[in-house]
């Protein structure tokens, strides 16, 4: 397996769309397949006008936040209306557990996507398998791409939530109120900077730069992050940085 690309489609919090929902795609040279990690309601949008809409084959999601699924109906209805994916041209869908996958279908994706009709105009009932071919698994294998597996992290209190890891050593935290994984090679940390308060669900930007050894922070990349991250200064605070959309990693 060759150098794995990682290119960021959005690195925002759900309340600041100028950075687009955080998400981001994995792909490498020599494979077709294409993974994009989370699909926030403006995920769609930024893949068509950077124009990996189509190039995408396969999606991960962490957790039932409009910003990490938001996008998914709109990518789904566009594939199966537009594009015609039926059968084995259904994009697949990786979910780290079967409840998961029924809680997403169930109060989050079936009142628009539940009911569609054909050229006839005949109804029909469908489920999340009308749109993906859905894999339920925590360890996840996709031919030509580095393999990775969900790991259970706390965001939200009884939301089920994972973080993903993948064997190349890239971490990626998802939402979580947790530090990383001090092995990870790569790590891409998502980050609140407000204190305290009802959104307070989110590792915060103080706390990883007083608690997390320094030779981690070097290795730390801050994603999800709200418009405050203006009044701060990453590297100066010993981080790899920020994370902006369009940018690149290669591992």
């Amino acid at each position: 397996m060759g150098s794995t690309i990682i290119e960021w489609v959005g690195t925002g919090s759900a309340f600041n769309p100028a950075l687009g929902n955080t998400s981001f795609l994995v792909y490498g040279p020599g494979s077709d397949r294409v993974l994009l990690v989370d699909c926030g309601t403006l995920t769609p949008s930024r893949l068509q006008e950077s124009g990996w809409f189509d190039r995408v084959t396969d999606l991960a999601i962490t957790h039932a936040h409009a910003d990490h699924i938001g996008g998914i109906e709109s990518f789904s209805l566009f594939r199966y209306f537009v594009k015609g994916d039926r059968g084995d041209d259904r994009r697949r869908l990786h979910l780290a557990s079967d409840a998961f996958a029924r809680n997403l279908w169930e109060h989050s994706l079936r009142g628009g996507m539940g009911i569609i009709q054909d050229a006839d105009r005949r109804v029909y009932d469908a489920t999340l398998d009308t749109y993906f071919q859905v894999s339920v698994s925590q360890e996840v294998r996709i031919p030509g791409l580095p393999a990775f597996r969900f790991v259970p992290t706390p965001h939200v209190a009884a939301m089920p939530n994972w973080a993903i890891r993948f064997e190349n050593g890239v971490y990626y935290s998802g939402d979580t109120v947790e530090t990383p994984p001090h092995d990870a090679d790569l790590i891409f940390q998502d980050c609140q900077f407000n204190e305290d308060g009802p959104s307070a669900v989110h590792i915060t930007y103080r706390e990883l730069r007083e608690t997390v050894p320094p030779e981690i922070k070097a290795r730390m990349h801050l994603v999800h992050l709200s418009e405050a991250y203006h009044d701060h200064n990453a590297k100066a605070d010993g981080f790899a940085g920020f994370v902006m959309p369009g940018q690149r990693f290669e591992v």
